[in-house]
């Protein structure tokens, strides 16, 4: 277990099944029960017969030895897991009109928003009070209650289906009822996004100017801001909290969008000769992005100041 840049609580373990992995999560006692969990839906979930492929060892070896790699089904493949959700009728139109928009299957497109709520229920669940988090999600379902109801079927991972039976139990929800409420907090969500991602493309020039103003910042800041906004630097914890506030959206949100801006970043184009190219697999560090501007000992310790 250690503490990552951003404050984050990583927990690394090693499962014979699945190799080494690793969670992080807001605390310690989070990530451990993340672990759990994880270790759980690995031992309980089964591979269909059909996608084992039956190899000894003396064939294993022989395949190593000419250099190429296993078959993938060599490696069984978690067998995903059905839950049962009675969607608003509205709402399954809604789902049926994307999933036509983007050429793609009903069950992609509701999977996508489960899991896109869920994940937001449960970040926003290490602060918020459960009344206050279920009267949101209540709010939002309001927009899609009718008379009339569908049941469908949701097919998750095994480690989300066990994550969200336990939080389902946790709260004293039924399956059913926090999968729908996921759902339609998943698509409120991606509204939100659609809209913030406007406001944050749009803030240049004299907006960011203005913009690093209303956080609290030195104008001296403004390329580290820039830099955050495009996803090339990681923002620090009292200053995602303050972009938070500035753009009216909840703070895992614009971690998302940040997120999403450095994975869409486009590739530089190298035309060096004898130079290998080299490109970032992650934002830089609040705390490397500070010190390479060479500021003032003051300025450079006020920002700092603000976390990692």
């Amino acid at each position: 277990m250690h503490l990552d840049a951003d404050g984050r609580v990583s927990v690394s373990y090693e499962v014979a099944s699945a190799g080494r992995r690793q969670v992080a999560a807001t605390s310690s006692n989070e990530a451990i029960r993340l672990v759990l969990v994880e270790i759980a839906s690995l031992l309980t979930a089964s591979a269909a017969p059909s996608e084992i492929v039956q190899m000894n060892s003396s064939e294993i070896d022989a395949t190593l030895r000419e250099g190429s790699s296993l078959p993938e089904r060599v490696l069984s493949k978690a067998r995903q897991q059905t839950l049962g959700a009675s969607l608003p009728l509205r709402l399954k139109e809604h789902l049926d009109s994307v999933a036509a928009e983007e050429a793609t299957s009903f069950a992609e497109v509701c999977r996508r928003f489960v899991l896109f709520g869920f994940e937001d229920v449960v970040a926003q669940s290490l602060h918020a009070s459960p009344t206050s988090l279920f009267e949101m999600l209540g709010h939002e379902l309001q927009e899609w209650d009718g008379s009339t109801s569908e049941q469908v079927m949701v097919r998750l991972d095994p480690g989300h289906a066990v994550r969200l039976r336990s939080i389902a139990k946790e709260y004293q929800k039924s399956i059913s009822e926090l999968t729908v409420l996921c759902t339609a907090h998943g698509v409120s969500l991606q509204r939100t996004l659609a809209s913030l991602e406007s406001k944050v493309s749009n803030c240049k020039g004299a907006s960011i100017r203005n913009l690093v103003v209303k956080l609290g910042l030195q104008p001296t800041a403004t390329p580290l801001v820039s830099s955050i906004l495009a996803g090339n630097v990681k923002a620090p914890r009292k200053l995602l909290a303050r972009l938070a506030s500035a753009f009216e959206a909840p703070e895992s949100l614009l971690s998302t969008l940040f997120r999403g801006s450095f994975d869409r970043r486009l590739v530089p184009a190298f035309k060096a000769e004898g130079v290998k190219p080299r490109l970032s697999t992650a934002p830089a560090t609040w705390t490397s992005a500070v010190k390479s501007l060479n500021l003032s000992a003051a300025d450079t310790k006020a920002l700092l100041d603000l976390g990692v």
